[in-house]
């Protein structure tokens, strides 16, 4: 989302974290073989990798074992392959992310892969967390509360 100039304070983005205190936040890189650059707010899964930083990649079924979410950067819009990127993994950071739809507060989440959103936990999906705030519609921009590894239980 563009921000306007004439803002007396920035609107929140996905991605962007919230609360005062977000321990659970890593240093990782986007793996080489990519094929689309990460988005902030996106969901991502570790790579098997022999050095360096953990690798990650995008999750490509609501049933992947999600390591995390890919943190905003006011420097960076998207990241391509190779790049670095902070993710905010396993419980208690709080992040922006989109609603596919409606969803109750503190209902239980998980990741839509298309478009990268959230929606209100179905059987069949991993939970990656709580819903802090109510969406109502399509696109409504909410907090969550992560909480990783999920379970499908």
């Amino acid at each position: 989302m563009a921000q306007s100039l004439n803002l007396f304070t920035e609107a929140p983005v996905q991605g962007e974290l919230d609360l005062a205190l977000n321990p659970m936040t890593i240093a990782a890189q986007v793996a080489f073989d990519e094929a689309t650059a990460l988005i902030p707010g996106q969901a991502v899964k570790i790579v098997d990798s022999v050095d360096g930083i953990p690798k990650v990649t995008a999750v490509t079924a609501d049933t992947d074992d999600v390591f995390g979410f890919v943190n905003y950067s006011e420097k960076d819009a998207d990241f391509p392959a190779g790049a670095p990127c902070e993710i905010s993994f396993f419980r208690g950071n709080v992040m922006y992310m989109t609603a596919s739809a409606a969803i109750a507060r503190n209902a239980k989440v998980m990741v839509v892969v298309s478009g990268s959103k959230v929606a209100t936990r179905a059987s069949s999906g991993i939970c990656i967390g709580r819903a802090l705030d109510k969406a109502t519609a399509n696109n409504d921009l909410i907090r969550v509360l992560i909480d990783l590894p999920g379970v499908a239980s």
